[in-house]
């Protein structure tokens, strides 16, 4: 483990000292916070504004396939001459500085990303094929023992040499100009500290570096990890070609003519809308709803389908596009109208923008933890207010298309009204309703349209079914905050629950899957969460209850019969009804 000494000069003490400790310094900058894909991310910025149009990257792991410890990066750009080269690995340095029309400004993205994850830095290139290759390094743990030992400049860059590139990348070297960077001496990549072996850790920085850089990867650039090129990642799904395509063909019955992949495109709710800052600056929001394809059922965001799409990844997240150049993929505190909800994960976010506005982005030189500021900030709020919802109302519809069409809920509860059939015969009678034959059978057919019933024998099945019952209940799909609807036509009480609400989702809905479980299959901690948020659940809807009779102005008293009957049909029917669910 490498020491340091924290000595300092005498005479040096009285006077002028350095501002920075070099050696304690670089290795606190090593902490920078980088994950292993940021990292990675620095270097492919370098390769693409060196107009690189392939760029390889290899996480090589060591002798006892334990970590990783080594990373190469391969690319065919443009090449470094000699004085950009010997001063690659500066702290600071940028051919870019400060520029406002480049990825890169601040010139310590590609060293701190090393370092967080390395302490041997080298880097070849060269501008041509007939020239050749110069190579420049820096070892950090040889740098600080030099300055233990009192050499003066411990930390200085040499001047470039000529130095063929190493057999790591022997085969990935380009015939022409170019540049290599290995990182070695690699000592954070431990299988188990980021993922458990390095299939894993590929998975996840294939993931975000597809994601990344999907806007080059779809105009052409190549970019290679551990021999799989990367296809696009694109959470708004917009792009064609993409990882999502080429996942949804796969299980598409339709297979494309001649190969190739189809091509599942997002709804688009709003396509780069301006949001003008302060100054003369814009910023553009795009939002999507995924298709059909993705978002299927209700409840379904999080099973196989939706996890090899990386769906859940994209609840609440806002992909931040800084010159085509993904720099964050995050959630923003209360941005979204009425908090992040489950649904959102089937909506894409996309905010884009130019290094001018790095400073209403709380752009930082390591291009990471953006969020907008003030004006900004409130303006994305509000149009986000209303596309969300705009998004969130046209899933709604589209998943109750899609339970009507499967009857996904009908049935559900067939076993207790017909149990309760038989007890009706004992409870009081309720006044005869205005009603005629047609508005029953009215009734009946909107019934089982709501219930997917649309074919005529299937529906002349269902209606015979339920005609004759004292209660029919249906779970179904309709807009607004109303949780019960109920119908009374000649004596019989028709009920509808609606999917939508929250107390259907967050309540009713699991509590339903679990009865349907075998007991083995339940772990004690889903029974433990469930059985809690019922008691929450019927807490409130007993809360919310009393707060509607609240809203009369004759005041609860006006409910008295209301609450009479229905705790007197409460008793009754828990008493005779058990266990046929």
């Amino acid at each position: 483990m490498t020491t340091l000494s924290l000595k300092t000069d005498p005479k040096a003490a009285a006077g002028r000292i350095p501002m920075i400790q070099t050696g304690q310094a670089l290795m606190s900058l090593r902490d920078s916070g980088y994950d292993l894909s940021a990292a990675i991310a620095e270097v492919v910025d370098n390769s693409i504004e060196a107009n690189a149009n392939t760029i390889t990257i290899e996480l090589i792991e060591g002798a006892g396939k334990e970590k990783v410890s080594a990373i190469a990066f391969v690319d065919d750009g443009a090449g470094m001459d000699f004085e950009t080269l010997h001063n690659y690995l500066v702290m600071g340095f940028s051919t870019r500085w400060m520029r406002t029309d480049t990825i890169g400004k601040y010139g310590v993205g590609a060293k701190l990303a090393a370092l967080n994850f390395a302490k041997h830095i080298q880097v070849w290139s060269r501008q041509a094929s007939e020239t050749a290759w110069r190579y420049v390094g820096f070892d950090l743990e040889a740098c600080i023992k030099a300055e233990e030992d009192g050499e003066e400049n411990p930390f200085g860059i040499d001047e470039p040499v000529e130095r063929a590139p190493p057999p790591e990348v022997a085969k990935y070297v380009p015939k022409g100009s170019g540049t290599i960077v290995l990182w070695s001496s690699v000592d954070r990549l431990d299988h188990g500290r980021w993922a458990a072996n390095l299939n894993l850790l590929l998975v996840e920085v294939q993931k975000d570096i597809s994601r990344t850089f999907r806007e080059f990867i779809d105009g052409g650039i190549a970019i290679t990890i551990n021999d799989q090129r990367l296809l696009a990642h694109d959470p708004l799904f917009q792009m064609t070609g993409t990882w999502a395509d080429e996942v949804l063909t796969k299980a598409d019955s339709e297979k494309p003519k001649g190969g190739g992949h189809n091509h599942y495109p997002a709804l688009v709710i709003t396509d780069r809308e301006p949001i003008h800052v302060k100054g003369g600056g814009k910023a553009y929001l795009t939002v999507t709803l995924y298709p059909e394809q993705v978002t299927r059922r209700r409840g379904s965001g999080g099973d196989e389908l939706a996890r090899r799409l990386r769906v859940p990844d994209n609840e609440g997240a806002v992909s931040f596009m800084r010159s085509r150049r993904e720099i964050a993929y995050t959630n923003v505190p209360r941005i979204f109208p009425r908090g992040v909800q489950e649904a959102d994960r089937f909506i894409g976010i996309e905010v884009a923008f130019t290094p001018e506005l790095d400073e209403f982005f709380g752009v930082r030189n390591v291009k990471r933890g953006v969020e907008p500021h003030g004006e900004l900030r409130d303006k994305i709020r509000a149009r986000l207010a209303v596309h969300v919802s705009a998004a969130r109302k046209l899933l709604d519809n589209r998943w109750g298309k899609a339970a009507r069409a499967a009857q996904t809920h009908s049935g559900e509860h067939a076993a207790i009204t017909e149990a309760v059939k038989t007890v009706e015969a004992t409870l009081p009678k309720s006044p005869p309703q205005p009603g005629d034959d047609k508005k029953r059978r009215d009734a009946y057919e909107r019934l089982a349209k709501d219930t997917g019933h649309d074919k005529p024998d299937e529906k002349e099945e269902y209606i015979k079914r339920i005609s004759d019952l004292p209660f029919v209940v249906e779970s179904v799909d309709f807009p607004g905050k109303m949780f019960i609807e109920v119908e009374v036509i000649n004596r019989q009480v028709i009920i509808r629950l609606n999917t939508r609400h929250r107390f259907y989702q967050e309540l009713w809905k699991p509590l339903h899957e679990l009865g349907t479980m075998d007991p083995g299959a339940v772990s004690g901690d889903d029974a433990v969460k469930a059985s809690r948020r019922a008691v929450e659940g019927l807490s409130l809807m007993i809360m919310a209850f009393g707060k509607a009779m609240s809203m009369d102005e004759k005041g609860p008293g006006a409910y008295d019969d209301l609450t009479t009957y229905w705790g007197q049909f409460i008793d009754t029917l828990m008493g005779k009804v058990k266990g046929v669910v």
